[in-house]
């Protein structure tokens, strides 16, 4: 590709969405596509891509693997938003708002599985057969290692006094394991070594965990315009790594009065929570936690030959 390769992936990418969920589908299909043609960052679709094509692959097989994988990050969305009584995403009602709990329920399973179907048009576009075995070994095992993600989560909220280590392992399953899949499978695709392979799986969820950090610090850092409630973790009582840091490094009054928050967020509110987050030291040292791991995920590109792909995977792990 020539020197826009980032712009020519994304164009890619939107045609083939397109093209999966037409405007005119109705039933399930309506559903899924008001749930995926709500575009975020398309974060692991790009992944997938550049990854392949860094190591050799080609378009034509690396972008219906990155469109079934955003079809089953979308499913979870659909999933957690139902979890977490969230009734907005990406600016606009939740599918479970927009269309009912139980239809939501099934369009998220749907999604799940469109992901698997999307390796049958990988095969059609000339990806060989122990290609896709090997993709659909990693596809099973990440989605198992999502939902243990999901479960940890589920069973740590409600406690901010976990160890941080906790929270890596939960954040390395819930974030983490669906970017390094991306990236696996990009490999995959471009018919990639083990060792490289290894590199662009360690790569993914390195930025995973960036990613989940920089996450958690959104309600703390970002403008008041975000894609979904920013209450939403306090509401759940979800354990953010800001909020175990701050417990950590506070002082003694100022652990009594996170908690007093933590317990009645109605007793502070966010800004009361973010200044004391800020005067511990607790959101520098997320921040800091989040900039080592992207140190990490571009150490990992060392591997991979030199070109605009490996350039934008360098991009993505800077920003």
């Amino acid at each position: 590709m020539a020197r826009t390769t980032a712009e020519q992936v994304r164009t890619a990418l939107a045609t083939a969405f397109a093209d999966c969920w037409c405007g005119d589908a109705g039933g399930i299909d309506a559903v899924a596509r008001y749930a995926i043609t709500a575009p975020g960052k398309l974060l692991r679709p790009r992944l997938l891509c550049h990854t392949a094509l860094a190591l050799g692959g080609r378009m034509a097989t690396a972008v219906p693997a990155a469109v079934g994988l955003e079809a089953a990050h979308v499913g979870s969305l659909v999933h957690d938003d139902i979890i977490d009584h969230d009734t907005v995403r990406r600016r606009r009602p939740a599918v479970h708002k927009a269309f009912g709990v139980e239809t939501a329920i099934i369009a998220g399973n749907a999604l799940y599985f469109s992901w698997f179907a999307a390796l049958d048009e990988c095969g059609r576009n000339g990806a060989t057969d122990r290609q896709i075995a090997a993709a659909t070994r990693v596809q099973a095992r990440t989605g198992a290692a999502v939902c243990r993600g999901a479960a940890a989560e589920l069973s740590m909220a409600g406690s901010f006094r976990h160890d941080i280590s906790a929270y890596v392992t939960m954040a390395q399953g819930k974030t983490g394991a669906l970017m390094a899949c991306a990236c696996h499978i990009g490999a995959i695709m471009a018919d990639a070594s083990s060792e490289l392979a290894g590199a662009a799986r360690r790569y993914g969820e390195s930025l995973g965990l960036a990613f989940q950090i920089r996450d958690d610090l959104l309600p703390y850092t970002a403008p008041r315009s975000m894609g979904k409630p920013r209450d939403s973790d306090l509401r759940n009582r979800r354990p953010t790594l800001p909020v175990l840091l701050g417990m950590k490094m506070a002082d003694a009054a100022q652990r009594q009065t996170l908690e007093e928050i933590l317990t009645d967020p109605e007793h502070g509110g966010r800004t009361q929570l973010r200044d004391l987050l800020e005067a511990s030291g607790a959101l520098d040292a997320a921040d800091a936690m989040a900039a080592e791991h992207l140190v990490c995920a571009r150490d990992e590109l060392r591997h991979f030959p030199g070109g605009p792909h490996r350039d934008e995977l360098h991009r993505l792990a800077t920003v």
